[in-house]
């Protein structure tokens, strides 16, 4: 089959007929409890630390299961707005008629706020949801180790960062685990598990089980940078980033891939989430190897201070008139400066160009995902990107689409992409095990 016919089929393959199926059987592969964990019922009292979305989402995800949740901020503001904001969303699912006054009431009771963290010396579980800086996170909880009880489960709502050097700062490593939520944390199913070498079997068993008392789909990873999402989540924005580089606009790209089955566009969930976040973890990638390969026109946007929603300009400009976003000079302007500092000629990028890239990039990293070890079977990698990250739960994830359309033909896009892009060493290289899955395969090419 032709470079252009593969590329075709690839962009224009039907749904997945079995991809229910198939995505239910992940979920309970995923979450398996072991025979032997402990009972949940101990652990009633959940300890916060972060008065931020996230922490706010978390306090709600235990409130709703029944529990008892200390929130624990050193802002007075950020506590009365933390509160201001369990009230709000309580008092909908009221309005909603998912629960009555009196249940809101006591759900509402549940929640203590403070500024101390002494006081979570009682608690069973306290989880610091405190910025993605790993000196702040080994200082929290260390402090936690020493001032909750030696049976309290310390975890760390991190999202990229090693848990196990977060983990040996504190008097007890064993205790300590990764559990990376989901922005809405009460209401995304998905939660990441990242226990270190150094993490009792005890207190993995555990929050698996606690897991599916919060009704979450659960899936352990490795202690690798980013984990499974956003290991996934980086590759695609990449590649979204480099095909601005050579010519595609930032409506080009999400229309089409919004089209293709995304439930949102890379550059509509960046302007969304901040811009800031994941520059912030790209500069500390490049500190920890200058060598890493990344495209220059994302940092270029941060460094001109748009950040995306929070600053009204990102990729888009977001005004009274505008609250979804719309293209604007200034953004073309920088993409087009960047693109000439580069020294690249911009061309015309078609539709089916930008789904290829991006999900391809996508299929390629989750093998690579696997053969290291950071997940445990392809279909923990697909559910992790159909649950947290929009990817079409009809075409199954990545995974099951690479098999779908076939793995030598996966390969031979792979290899084109690299040699096209001259990244063939780098992030369009091959994992091993799909040159050798590939190679025993027997699909028509």
């Amino acid at each position: 089959m032709s470079q252009a016919s593969l590329e075709t089929r690839f962009a224009n393959m039907p749904p997945l007929a079995a991809a229910k199926a198939y995505l239910a059987d992940a979920v309970l592969q995923a979450g398996a409890v072991p025979a032997e964990a402990p009972s949940t019922a101990d652990i009633q009292h959940i300890g916060v630390v972060g008065a931020g979305t996230m922490g706010r989402g978390i306090v709600l995800a235990f409130v709703n299961s029944g529990r008892k949740v200390t929130l624990i901020d050193p802002s007075q503001a950020a506590l009365d707005n933390a509160r201001a904001h369990i009230q709000k969303l309580t008092q909908r699912q009221v309005s909603k008629g998912r629960i009555d006054d009196a249940s809101a009431l006591a759900l509402l009771d549940r929640v203590a706020y403070g500024r101390d963290v002494s006081v979570l010396a009682p608690v069973d579980l306290v989880v610091e949801v405190v910025p993605e800086i790993i000196a702040l996170k080994q200082k929290v909880l260390s402090e936690l180790c020493e001032i909750c009880g030696p049976n309290t489960i310390l975890a760390s709502n991190t999202s990229t960062l090693d848990i196990e050097a977060i983990a040996t700062a504190t008097g007890a490593p064993e205790r300590v685990i990764g559990t990376h939520f989901f922005v809405p944390a009460q209401a995304n199913k998905l939660l990441e598990i990242i226990p270190s070498k150094l993490t009792a079997p005890s207190v993995l068993a555990t929050i698996l089980a606690l897991a599916k008392d919060l009704k979450k789909h659960a899936v352990v990873a490795g202690n690798r940078d980013g984990f499974i999402g956003n290991r996934l989540f980086d590759r695609f924005h990449q590649e979204a980033m480099y095909l601005l580089e050579e010519g595609a606009l930032p409506g080009d790209i999400d229309t089409a891939l919004e089209e293709w089955g995304m439930l949102i566009g890379p550059f509509k969930a960046l302007d969304l989430i901040g811009n800031d976040i994941p520059w912030g973890v790209r500069q500390q990638r490049a500190k920890n190897d200058p060598t890493l390969v990344q495209p220059r026109v994302g940092d270029a946007l941060c460094e001109a201070g748009l950040f995306g929603q929070k600053t009204g300009k990102g990729w888009y400009l977001y005004d009274a008139q505008n609250p979804q976003g719309r293209a604007y000079d200034e953004g073309g302007d920088l993409i087009a400066g960047v693109c000439d500092q580069l020294g690249k000629t911009r061309r015309a990028i078609s539709a089916n160009e930008i789904v290829n890239r991006c999900v391809l990039a996508l299929i390629r990293e989750a093998w690579a995902l696997v053969e290291e070890g950071v997940a445990q079977r392809e279909t923990d990698v697909d559910m992790v990107y159909v649950t947290g990250y929009g990817f079409p739960a009809a075409r199954g994830g990545p995974f099951a689409l690479g098999h779908q359309f076939g793995l030598r033909n996966v390969v031979d896009m792979v290899q084109y992409y690299g040699a096209f892009t001259g990244q063939s060493e780098t992030i369009w290289s091959l994992p091993e095990t799909l040159k050798i899955a590939a190679g025993a395969a027997h699909e028509d090419v």
